[in-house]
Protein backbone atom coordinates (compact mmCIF):
# COMPACT_ATOMS: atom_id res chain seq x y z
CA UNK A 1 0.00 0.00 0.00
CA UNK A 2 1.73 3.20 -1.22
CA UNK A 3 1.12 5.95 1.96
CA UNK A 4 1.32 9.45 0.38
CA UNK A 5 1.79 12.01 3.78
CA UNK A 6 1.41 15.80 3.95
CA UNK A 7 1.57 17.96 6.54
CA UNK A 8 4.10 15.77 8.91
CA UNK A 9 8.25 16.70 8.96
CA UNK A 10 10.72 14.55 10.02
CA UNK A 11 14.07 16.45 9.74
CA UNK A 12 12.41 20.24 10.37
CA UNK A 13 14.10 20.78 13.98
CA UNK A 14 10.23 21.25 15.39
CA UNK A 15 10.03 18.35 17.59
CA UNK A 16 6.18 18.99 17.90
CA UNK A 17 5.72 18.56 14.17
CA UNK A 18 7.98 15.72 14.40
CA UNK A 19 6.90 14.29 17.01
CA UNK A 20 2.96 13.95 14.92
CA UNK A 21 5.11 12.33 11.86
CA UNK A 22 6.89 9.69 14.03
CA UNK A 23 3.90 8.54 16.05
CA UNK A 24 1.45 8.25 13.00
CA UNK A 25 3.47 6.07 10.86
CA UNK A 26 4.27 3.80 14.49
CA UNK A 27 0.69 3.53 14.70
CA UNK A 28 -0.14 3.17 11.06
CA UNK A 29 2.73 0.64 10.42
CA UNK A 30 1.79 -1.67 13.29
CA UNK A 31 -1.90 -1.45 12.33
CA UNK A 32 -1.44 -2.54 8.61
CA UNK A 33 1.17 -5.21 9.67
CA UNK A 34 -1.70 -6.89 12.23
CA UNK A 35 -3.89 -7.12 8.70
CA UNK A 36 -1.08 -8.11 6.59
CA UNK A 37 -0.51 -4.87 4.69
CA UNK A 38 3.01 -3.50 3.63
CA UNK A 39 3.40 -0.13 3.68
CA UNK A 40 5.35 2.63 1.16
CA UNK A 41 5.76 6.10 2.58
CA UNK A 42 6.52 8.93 0.80
CA UNK A 43 6.51 12.38 2.84
CA UNK A 44 6.15 15.95 0.96
CA UNK A 45 7.91 18.08 3.42
CA UNK A 46 10.32 21.18 3.51
CA UNK A 47 13.10 19.44 5.26
CA UNK A 48 13.75 16.58 3.48
CA UNK A 49 16.15 13.53 4.71
CA UNK A 50 17.12 10.14 3.43
CA UNK A 51 17.62 8.93 6.62
CA UNK A 52 14.12 8.83 8.19
CA UNK A 53 13.43 5.27 9.64
CA UNK A 54 10.99 5.67 12.14
CA UNK A 55 11.58 3.46 15.20
CA UNK A 56 9.83 0.16 16.56
CA UNK A 57 8.55 -0.68 13.14
CA UNK A 58 11.75 -0.36 10.66
CA UNK A 59 9.82 1.65 8.46
CA UNK A 60 11.26 4.00 6.21
CA UNK A 61 10.10 7.31 4.85
CA UNK A 62 10.76 8.64 1.66
CA UNK A 63 10.22 12.85 0.79
CA UNK A 64 9.25 14.79 -1.80
CA UNK A 65 11.02 18.41 -1.00
CA UNK A 66 8.23 21.34 -1.81
CA UNK A 67 9.42 23.90 -4.06
CA UNK A 68 6.35 26.10 -4.54
CA UNK A 69 8.27 27.77 -7.75
CA UNK A 70 9.51 24.47 -9.55
CA UNK A 71 7.23 23.39 -12.28
CA UNK A 72 8.94 19.74 -11.52
CA UNK A 73 7.70 19.44 -8.39
CA UNK A 74 4.23 19.96 -9.14
CA UNK A 75 4.61 17.27 -12.02
CA UNK A 76 6.13 14.99 -9.17
CA UNK A 77 3.30 15.66 -6.89
CA UNK A 78 0.49 14.82 -9.58
CA UNK A 79 2.60 11.30 -10.05
CA UNK A 80 3.01 10.97 -6.56
CA UNK A 81 -0.63 11.32 -5.71
CA UNK A 82 -1.81 9.45 -8.84
CA UNK A 83 0.23 6.31 -7.41
CA UNK A 84 -0.89 6.73 -3.92
CA UNK A 85 -3.81 4.49 -2.52
CA UNK A 86 -3.80 6.53 0.71
CA UNK A 87 -3.15 10.51 1.27
CA UNK A 88 -2.52 11.56 5.05
CA UNK A 89 -2.56 15.25 5.48
CA UNK A 90 -1.79 16.62 9.78
CA UNK A 91 -1.17 20.20 8.18
CA UNK A 92 1.21 20.51 10.95
CA UNK A 93 -1.09 19.84 13.18
CA UNK A 94 -2.77 23.58 14.17
CA UNK A 95 -2.30 24.85 10.39
CA UNK A 96 -5.49 24.57 8.82
CA UNK A 97 -6.34 28.05 9.82
CA UNK A 98 -5.22 31.78 8.89
CA UNK A 99 -4.12 32.28 12.55
CA UNK A 100 -0.31 32.10 11.05
CA UNK A 101 -1.13 34.40 7.98
CA UNK A 102 -3.34 33.78 4.93
CA UNK A 103 -0.20 32.67 2.74
CA UNK A 104 0.32 29.70 4.88
CA UNK A 105 -2.94 28.29 4.78
CA UNK A 106 -3.23 28.52 0.91
CA UNK A 107 0.03 27.09 0.23
CA UNK A 108 -1.05 24.12 1.99
CA UNK A 109 -4.65 24.41 0.49
CA UNK A 110 -3.44 24.12 -2.90
CA UNK A 111 -1.24 20.99 -2.53
CA UNK A 112 -5.06 19.29 -0.44
CA UNK A 113 -7.20 20.77 -3.66
CA UNK A 114 -4.38 18.14 -5.80
CA UNK A 115 -4.99 15.81 -3.62
CA UNK A 116 -8.45 15.45 -3.58
CA UNK A 117 -8.56 15.18 -7.73
CA UNK A 118 -6.79 11.68 -7.42
CA UNK A 119 -7.83 8.55 -6.66
CA UNK A 120 -6.72 7.79 -3.94
CA UNK A 121 -8.33 8.39 -0.25
CA UNK A 122 -7.94 11.14 1.41
CA UNK A 123 -7.68 11.58 4.72
CA UNK A 124 -7.57 14.72 7.22
CA UNK A 125 -5.46 13.17 9.61
CA UNK A 126 -6.47 14.39 13.69
CA UNK A 127 -5.08 17.81 14.01
CA UNK A 128 -6.88 21.55 14.83
CA UNK A 129 -9.06 23.18 12.61
CA UNK A 130 -9.88 26.78 12.62
CA UNK A 131 -10.03 29.73 13.48
CA UNK A 132 -11.13 30.67 9.71
CA UNK A 133 -11.16 34.73 9.56
CA UNK A 134 -11.09 35.35 5.96
CA UNK A 135 -14.09 34.19 3.98
CA UNK A 136 -12.46 33.11 0.82
CA UNK A 137 -10.48 30.85 3.69
CA UNK A 138 -13.69 29.82 5.38
CA UNK A 139 -15.12 28.68 2.02
CA UNK A 140 -11.96 26.52 1.19
CA UNK A 141 -11.91 24.97 4.41
CA UNK A 142 -15.45 23.73 3.94
CA UNK A 143 -14.73 22.49 0.65
CA UNK A 144 -11.89 20.60 1.48
CA UNK A 145 -13.65 18.89 4.68
CA UNK A 146 -16.05 18.10 2.68
CA UNK A 147 -14.52 16.41 -0.03
CA UNK A 148 -12.47 14.34 1.98
CA UNK A 149 -12.79 10.83 2.47
CA UNK A 150 -12.05 10.71 6.23
CA UNK A 151 -11.80 13.64 8.88
CA UNK A 152 -10.44 13.45 12.12
CA UNK A 153 -10.22 16.14 14.92
CA UNK A 154 -7.64 16.11 17.98
CA UNK A 155 -10.17 18.00 19.90
CA UNK A 156 -13.97 18.68 20.53
CA UNK A 157 -13.64 22.26 20.01
CA UNK A 158 -12.05 21.36 16.44
CA UNK A 159 -14.92 18.76 15.75
CA UNK A 160 -17.34 20.76 16.02
CA UNK A 161 -16.48 23.74 14.40
CA UNK A 162 -15.15 20.94 11.40
CA UNK A 163 -19.01 19.64 11.60
CA UNK A 164 -20.87 23.53 11.67
CA UNK A 165 -18.82 24.25 8.48
CA UNK A 166 -19.27 21.22 6.40
CA UNK A 167 -22.64 19.90 8.01
CA UNK A 168 -20.77 16.54 7.78
CA UNK A 169 -19.59 13.43 10.53
CA UNK A 170 -15.99 14.40 11.68
CA UNK A 171 -14.79 12.08 14.19
CA UNK A 172 -12.77 13.04 17.53
CA UNK A 173 -9.62 11.27 18.84
CA UNK A 174 -6.27 12.07 20.51
CA UNK A 175 -3.88 13.55 19.01
CA UNK A 176 -1.42 11.20 18.02
CA UNK A 177 1.67 12.25 19.77
CA UNK A 178 0.22 11.16 22.79
CA UNK A 179 1.57 7.64 21.55
CA UNK A 180 5.07 8.59 21.11
CA UNK A 181 7.65 6.33 21.49
CA UNK A 182 10.52 7.07 23.99
CA UNK A 183 13.31 5.59 26.43
CA UNK A 184 12.17 5.65 30.11
CA UNK A 185 15.98 5.11 30.85
CA UNK A 186 17.44 7.67 28.99
CA UNK A 187 18.25 10.04 31.01
CA UNK A 188 18.90 10.28 35.01
CA UNK A 189 16.52 12.36 37.74
CA UNK A 190 17.51 14.57 40.55
CA UNK A 191 15.89 13.02 43.36
CA UNK A 192 16.57 14.80 46.31
CA UNK A 193 14.76 18.19 44.22
CA UNK A 194 11.72 18.89 42.75
CA UNK A 195 12.22 19.17 38.98
CA UNK A 196 10.51 21.72 37.06
CA UNK A 197 10.83 21.96 33.26
CA UNK A 198 10.56 25.62 31.86
CA UNK A 199 10.23 25.15 27.73
CA UNK A 200 9.92 28.11 26.70
CA UNK A 201 8.65 29.39 23.26
CA UNK A 202 10.83 31.55 20.51
CA UNK A 203 8.14 32.17 18.34
CA UNK A 204 6.14 33.40 21.31
CA UNK A 205 9.03 35.49 23.16
CA UNK A 206 9.84 37.38 19.62
CA UNK A 207 6.15 38.23 19.62
CA UNK A 208 4.74 35.70 16.93
CA UNK A 209 5.10 35.75 12.76
CA UNK A 210 5.72 39.73 11.52
CA UNK A 211 3.01 38.88 9.29
CA UNK A 212 0.27 37.36 12.50
CA UNK A 213 1.20 38.93 15.42
CA UNK A 214 -0.54 36.29 18.41
CA UNK A 215 -3.28 38.59 20.57
CA UNK A 216 -1.44 37.42 23.65
CA UNK A 217 -2.61 39.57 27.02
CA UNK A 218 0.59 37.95 29.05
CA UNK A 219 3.57 39.78 28.37
CA UNK A 220 5.64 36.63 27.58
CA UNK A 221 8.67 38.22 28.57
CA UNK A 222 7.86 39.29 31.77
CA UNK A 223 6.07 36.16 32.56
CA UNK A 224 9.08 34.02 31.92
CA UNK A 225 11.33 36.21 33.75
CA UNK A 226 9.57 36.48 37.16
CA UNK A 227 8.79 33.23 37.08
CA UNK A 228 12.51 31.90 36.67
CA UNK A 229 13.41 34.55 39.17
CA UNK A 230 10.96 32.93 41.95
CA UNK A 231 12.03 29.62 40.58
CA UNK A 232 15.60 29.40 40.90
CA UNK A 233 15.66 31.58 44.61
CA UNK A 234 13.85 28.50 46.02
CA UNK A 235 16.52 25.91 46.78
CA UNK A 236 13.47 23.03 46.56
CA UNK A 237 13.27 23.31 42.64
CA UNK A 238 15.73 22.23 40.12
CA UNK A 239 14.80 23.75 37.03
CA UNK A 240 15.66 23.09 33.86
CA UNK A 241 15.31 25.15 30.56
CA UNK A 242 13.53 22.98 28.07
CA UNK A 243 13.76 23.83 23.74
CA UNK A 244 11.58 21.81 21.88
CA UNK A 245 11.96 23.88 18.75
CA UNK A 246 15.56 25.32 16.97
CA UNK A 247 19.11 24.29 17.44
CA UNK A 248 22.38 25.78 18.83
CA UNK A 249 23.42 27.35 15.81
CA UNK A 250 19.90 28.48 14.55
CA UNK A 251 18.65 32.23 15.57
CA UNK A 252 15.05 32.45 13.94
CA UNK A 253 12.01 33.77 15.53
CA UNK A 254 11.26 30.29 16.22
CA UNK A 255 13.88 29.12 17.51
CA UNK A 256 13.03 27.71 21.54
CA UNK A 257 17.50 27.16 22.13
CA UNK A 258 18.14 30.80 21.92
CA UNK A 259 15.75 32.10 24.26
CA UNK A 260 16.95 29.18 26.64
CA UNK A 261 20.69 30.13 26.64
CA UNK A 262 19.85 33.76 26.83
CA UNK A 263 17.64 33.04 30.06
CA UNK A 264 20.08 30.90 31.53
CA UNK A 265 22.72 33.69 30.90
CA UNK A 266 20.06 36.01 33.66
CA UNK A 267 19.62 33.04 35.88
CA UNK A 268 22.53 30.94 36.00
CA UNK A 269 20.66 28.95 39.39
CA UNK A 270 18.55 27.02 36.25
CA UNK A 271 20.18 24.27 34.17
CA UNK A 272 20.14 24.38 30.24
CA UNK A 273 19.23 21.16 28.85
CA UNK A 274 20.86 20.56 25.97
CA UNK A 275 19.28 20.39 22.52
CA UNK A 276 17.85 16.80 21.58
CA UNK A 277 18.06 14.41 18.80
CA UNK A 278 14.75 13.69 17.82
CA UNK A 279 11.36 13.91 19.70
CA UNK A 280 11.76 10.66 20.92
CA UNK A 281 14.89 12.33 23.11
CA UNK A 282 13.01 15.53 23.97
CA UNK A 283 10.15 13.44 25.58
CA UNK A 284 12.71 10.87 27.58
CA UNK A 285 14.18 13.92 28.95
CA UNK A 286 10.78 15.24 29.67
CA UNK A 287 9.85 12.56 31.50
CA UNK A 288 11.93 13.21 34.24
CA UNK A 289 10.51 16.06 35.26
CA UNK A 290 8.01 16.33 38.26
CA UNK A 291 6.46 19.09 36.74
CA UNK A 292 6.53 20.82 33.27
CA UNK A 293 5.12 24.32 32.25
CA UNK A 294 4.77 24.35 28.60
CA UNK A 295 4.32 27.05 25.31
CA UNK A 296 4.90 24.32 23.21
CA UNK A 297 1.68 22.02 22.68
CA UNK A 298 3.67 18.93 21.79
CA UNK A 299 5.96 19.53 24.70
CA UNK A 300 3.11 19.56 26.76
CA UNK A 301 1.73 16.69 25.45
CA UNK A 302 5.14 14.91 25.96
CA UNK A 303 5.30 15.47 29.53
CA UNK A 304 1.47 14.26 29.65
CA UNK A 305 1.77 11.29 28.25
CA UNK A 306 4.55 10.31 30.44
CA UNK A 307 3.13 11.05 33.72
CA UNK A 308 4.53 14.46 34.36
CA UNK A 309 2.36 17.04 36.09
CA UNK A 310 1.63 19.84 33.80
CA UNK A 311 1.08 23.64 32.80
CA UNK A 312 0.36 24.32 29.30
CA UNK A 313 0.56 27.80 28.49
CA UNK A 314 -2.16 28.28 25.72
CA UNK A 315 -1.67 30.68 22.97
CA UNK A 316 -4.03 29.14 20.43
CA UNK A 317 -7.18 27.53 21.05
CA UNK A 318 -5.76 24.04 20.10
CA UNK A 319 -4.05 24.40 23.34
CA UNK A 320 -7.64 24.82 25.30
CA UNK A 321 -10.06 22.31 22.79
CA UNK A 322 -7.37 19.84 23.33
CA UNK A 323 -7.15 19.96 27.03
CA UNK A 324 -10.89 20.55 27.91
CA UNK A 325 -11.65 17.35 25.36
CA UNK A 326 -10.17 15.14 27.95
CA UNK A 327 -11.27 16.75 31.10
CA UNK A 328 -7.81 18.33 32.24
CA UNK A 329 -8.33 22.39 33.67
CA UNK A 330 -4.79 23.14 34.50
CA UNK A 331 -4.37 25.53 31.46
CA UNK A 332 -2.76 29.33 31.57
CA UNK A 333 -4.98 31.49 28.87
CA UNK A 334 -2.51 33.83 27.59
CA UNK A 335 -5.04 35.70 25.90
CA UNK A 336 -7.63 36.01 28.16
CA UNK A 337 -5.46 36.45 31.25
CA UNK A 338 -3.01 39.20 32.99
CA UNK A 339 0.66 38.55 33.29
CA UNK A 340 0.30 38.78 36.85
CA UNK A 341 -2.77 36.22 37.44
CA UNK A 342 -1.28 34.12 34.88
CA UNK A 343 2.18 34.11 37.09
CA UNK A 344 0.32 33.43 40.38
CA UNK A 345 -1.73 30.63 38.97
CA UNK A 346 1.31 28.97 37.55
CA UNK A 347 3.19 29.35 41.06
CA UNK A 348 0.28 27.90 43.14
CA UNK A 349 0.00 24.35 40.49
CA UNK A 350 4.04 24.23 40.54
CA UNK A 351 3.61 24.26 44.47
CA UNK A 352 0.58 21.56 44.15
CA UNK A 353 1.85 19.56 41.74
CA UNK A 354 1.32 16.50 42.95
CA UNK A 355 -2.49 17.15 42.81
CA UNK A 356 -1.63 18.47 39.55
CA UNK A 357 -0.43 15.25 38.37
CA UNK A 358 -3.24 13.20 39.94
CA UNK A 359 -5.03 14.99 36.96
CA UNK A 360 -3.03 14.38 34.57
CA UNK A 361 -3.39 10.34 35.36
CA UNK A 362 -6.94 10.39 35.35
CA UNK A 363 -7.39 12.16 31.96
CA UNK A 364 -4.39 9.94 30.45
CA UNK A 365 -7.53 7.72 30.83
CA UNK A 366 -10.31 9.37 28.39
CA UNK A 367 -6.69 9.77 25.90
CA UNK A 368 -6.34 6.14 25.87
CA UNK A 369 -10.32 5.60 25.08
CA UNK A 370 -9.53 8.21 22.14
CA UNK A 371 -6.25 6.61 20.97
CA UNK A 372 -8.53 3.37 20.71
CA UNK A 373 -11.00 4.95 18.87
CA UNK A 374 -7.99 6.15 16.58
CA UNK A 375 -6.87 2.78 15.46
CA UNK A 376 -9.95 1.26 15.26
CA UNK A 377 -10.87 3.46 12.36
CA UNK A 378 -7.69 3.32 10.81
CA UNK A 379 -7.93 -0.20 10.67
CA UNK A 380 -11.51 0.11 9.01
CA UNK A 381 -9.65 2.21 6.64
CA UNK A 382 -6.88 -0.37 5.97
CA UNK A 383 -8.93 -3.14 5.83
CA UNK A 384 -10.95 -1.66 3.18
CA UNK A 385 -8.04 -0.22 1.37
CA UNK A 386 -6.95 -4.11 1.34
CA UNK A 387 -10.11 -5.27 0.00
CA UNK A 388 -10.48 -3.08 -2.72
Amino acid sequence: MKVTLLGLEFAILNFGCEALSYSFVNEFSKIASQIGMDCEYTAVVFAPSDKIAVPDTGQKVSCLKIRYKSLSFWRSLRKLFKQSDLIVDFTGGDSFSDIYGKKRFFMATIIKLMALKSNAKFILGPQTYGPYEGKMVKRLARYVLCKSDYVFARDRMSGELATELSKRKVDIVADVAFALPYDKTAYDKEEHKINVGVNLSGLLWNGGYSHAKLPLTVDYRQYCEELLDVLSKNPIYKVHLISHVGTECGDGVENDYSVCCELHEKYPKTHLANTFKSPMDAKAYISTMDVLVGARMHATIASFSSGVATIPFSYSRKFEGLYNSIGYDYTIHACTEETQQALTKTIGYIEDYQKVKKNVDASMKQVAILQEEFRRKLKEIVTENKEN
